[in-house]
């Protein structure tokens, strides 16, 4: 029976797990590392021997930041997006802004006040200074005088062409020779 790749591949995977896994059951370790003693063996930190190094890695982990100080990523919000840059362009190349000293705000000047007129005092009298209003009169119209058409001549009678009636009888073939006949029993005409 013969194995393919991957079946291979499974079985040496296997092996290499069983023979890692008694080996740590042996020397008594699962996966970590404990700091010892150099001189007794024991656990550190050793009572006896303070002066003694760890032969591993340092017993101790770093300690725990504190979570207060810190957020969720999902907690922050995304980064706006850029705006489309087609709509925009440079202060520099804005036109130059007109003399404004030579303009007033529409805001700064008055309204003018109504002229109020008053003509109950004398009717007769003339209201002020003003003028009087002018009348408003209809242009003049000047017509050009009309002219007189001469009579139109009359207009000419169509006269009929004379037509010509010819009867039958006048136009009779003169020719003498009269056309065959063939009788309808006759073989091979008709039938």
């Amino acid at each position: 029976m013969r194995l393919s790749k991957l079946q291979v591949f499974l079985v040496a995977f296997l092996v290499g797990f069983l023979v890692t896994y008694f080996y740590m059951k042996q020397t008594g370790r699962e996966g970590f590392q404990t700091s010892t003693c150099s001189e007794c063996g024991s656990n550190l930190p050793c009572p006896e021997h303070t002066t003694t190094t760890a032969t591993a890695t340092p017993a101790s982990c770093p300690p725990m930041p504190d979570l207060s100080k810190y957020v969720l990523k999902t907690s922050i919000p995304a980064c706006p997006t850029i705006p489309e840059m087609t709509n925009y362009m440079l202060k520099t190349e804005c036109p130059p802004v007109p003399d404004l000293s030579q303009y007033v705000l529409k805001s700064s000047i008055p309204k003018q006040q109504p002229i109020i007129i008053d003509t109950s005092a004398d009717g007769k009298a003339r209201c002020g200074d003003c003028p009087p209003c002018p009348r408003p009169r209809c242009p003049e119209v000047k017509c050009p005088p009309p002219t007189v058409c001469p009579a139109a001549a009359p207009c000419p009678r169509a006269v009929c062409p004379q037509t010509t009636v010819k009867c039958r009888a006048e136009e009779s073939n003169s020719s003498p020779v009269r056309p065959f006949l063939a009788p309808l029993g006759m073989s091979g005409f008709g039938l």
